[in-house]
């Protein structure tokens, strides 16, 4: 049996059970991340609270997507590839561009290159980004605002990530059409 435990609303932590449901009532169902997040109540508001702040920013979905499988491909997490791979699609990125990001590699639109390039280079500095590779993502048409947004999706991905990567939680049928394997699998 696994340590953490996938929760459903009634067996999680009383004080997880609301960012429970209310993250079953948007998604239209309980993921298992989530579900195993729950079994700390800080853990699951922390992301669900960052998540449903994020949803007001000024990145369009397609464009959270991709930091968001950005973050997850740096971090090899087969889970958040699945997800945000799915996410993406129904946010309504295109096959090509989807496909780069699932490799490591940028989207063939340039201001999603440029948003890929930045997020990958954020995380790689630890967020000590060169002035150059800052003004090349100001220069694909991004703000500042933008620049310190990218952080926050790094930082929202990430959690959820290393979630996965500690527990190992099941995907979800609905993300299983975009299984991911990760190209760094055999290191594991």
């Amino acid at each position: 049996m696994s340590r953490f435990p996938i929760h459903t609303v009634d067996t999680a932590p009383s004080d997880s059970r609301a960012a429970l449901e209310a993250l079953r009532h948007e998604v239209g169902f309980l993921p298992n991340l989530a579900a195993t997040m729950a079994e700390s109540p800080t853990l699951i508001e922390g992301y669900t609270t960052l998540r449903k702040i994020l949803g007001h920013s000024s990145f369009t979905p397609v464009e959270r997507e991709t930091i968001a499988l950005s973050v997850s491909f740096e971090n090899d997490c087969t889970y958040g590839m699945a997800a945000h791979s799915t996410f993406a699609r129904m946010s309504g990125i295109s096959e090509p561009a989807l496909e780069a990001l699932r490799i490591g590699g940028n989207p063939p639109d340039e201001r999603l290159s440029a948003l890929a390039t930045y997020t990958r280079h954020v995380i790689a500095t630890r967020g000590y980004s060169t002035a150059e590779a800052t003004q090349g993502f100001l220069d694909a048409g991004f703000t500042p605002a933008q620049a310190l947004g990218v952080i926050a999706v790094v930082a929202f991905t990430t959690i959820a990530n290393y979630a996965h990567n500690l527990t190992g939680c099941a995907i979800d049928p609905p993300f299983q059409p975009k299984v991911w394997t990760s190209p760094a699998s055999n290191r594991r």
